[in-house]
C-alpha cells in the first residue's frame, strides 16, 4: 500500500496528458486541471492564505473574483495550491452568489426579482474553481434584515434575501415570503427612505407618501398619517355622521308619534 501511495504522489504524466493540462489551464478549466494533481505531491490543501493586500482569506469567507470582464461572488470552500514548474499557483473554490439578472428567465419566471437591487445576492449550489489572481476583494454578505446603510456605501457590502438552486430552480424562502412594505407591496430595499404612519405603524416609501420633499425633510417634526389610514377616518366620520342623523330622525319619530297618541 505504501509503495502505491509512492508511485501516486510521484506521478509521471504523459505526453497527451501534459497537453490536456496545458489546454484546460488556458482556457481556464481548473476542474479539469485539477484533477490531474489530485493524490499528489505537487497538491497541497491550505487553511488560509494571503491576498495581495496582504489580508488573510479563509474558506467559509466571501470573495470577488474578476475573470475577464465578469465579476464572480463566491462563498470560499476549499484552498488549495499546485507545484508548476517550480512555482506554487493557487487556486480557490467556491459557491457562486447570483444576481438577479443571472437566474435563468428571471423576467417571465421571477419577474419580482426585477425590484431588486445591485447588492442582492442569492447563494447557489453551483461550485467553480478560481485561480488567486483573479481575486479582486474579500466581500461581506449579510442576511438583508441586519443589513445597515450607511452615509458612504461601502462597495465591499451585500446582502442576501435568499438563496437559489439552479437544478430546481427554486429560491428559498420563496419569493411570496420575502419581506416586503409599504403599500405598493414593492420588496424591501435598504437603500429606500421609508416614514411610518403614527396611525397604523404601516411603513411607507417617501415617493407613496404623498409628502413634499420640503416636509420630508422635517420629518421628525411630521405628524405622517398615510392616505389609507386617511381615507379610513373619512370614512368612519362619514358612518357616524350618518349614525347621528339617523339617530335624530328616529328621536324626531318617536316624538312625533307621542305626541299623535297624547291627541
Amino acid at each position: 500500500m505504501q509503495q502505491e501511495n509512492e508511485q501516486m504522489k510521484y506521478v509521471k504524466f504523459t505526453k497527451e496528458d501534459k497537453a490536456i493540462i496545458m489546454k484546460s489551464l488556458e482556457e481556464q478549466h481548473f476542474e479539469t486541471f485539477i484533477s490531474y494533481f489530485r493524490n499528489t505531491e505537487l497538491l497541497v490543501e491550505c487553511q488560509y492564505m494571503l491576498t495581495h493586500s496582504l489580508q488573510k482569506l479563509a474558506p467559509t469567507e466571501n470573495a470577488e473574483f474578476q475573470v475577464g470582464n465578469r465579476h464572480y461572488y463566491v462563498k470560499i470552500t476549499d484552498m488549495i495550491k499546485i507545484r508548476i514548474n517550480n512555482e506554487w499557483a493557487a487556486f480557490i473554490k467556491g459557491h457562486i452568489y447570483y444576481r438577479a439578472q443571472d437566474v435563468q428567465n428571471y423576467k417571465q419566471d421571477f419577474p419580482k426579482l426585477n425590484e431588486c437591487t445591485s447588492k442582492d445576492l442569492f447563494l447557489t449550489d453551483q461550485t467553480e474553481w478560481f485561480i488567486s489572481t483573479t481575486f479582486l476583494q474579500k466581500i461581506q454578505v449579510k442576511p438583508i434584515d441586519e443589513y445597515n446603510i450607511l452615509t458612504i456605501e461601502l462597495n465591499d457590502e451585500y446582502y442576501t434575501r435568499a438563496e437559489y438552486n439552479t437544478q430546481e430552480q427554486k429560491f428559498n424562502p420563496p419569493i411570496s415570503e420575502w419581506i416586503t412594505y409599504c403599500f405598493c407591496k414593492k420588496l424591501y430595499n435598504p437603500r429606500e427612505h421609508y416614514i411610518q404612519c403614527n396611525q397604523c405603524n404601516q411603513w411607507v416609501h417617501y415617493s407613496c407618501s404623498d409628502r413634499s420633499d420640503k416636509e420630508l425633510k422635517i420629518i421628525s417634526e411630521l405628524k405622517f398619517i398615510c392616505f389609507q389610514c386617511v381615507e379610513e377616518n373619512k370614512n368612519n366620520k362619514l358612518n357616524l355622521q350618518d349614525n347621528e342623523n339617523q339617530d335624530g330622525q328616529l328621536t324626531k319619530l318617536n316624538t312625533t308619534i307621542q305626541v299623535n297618541k297624547k291627541k
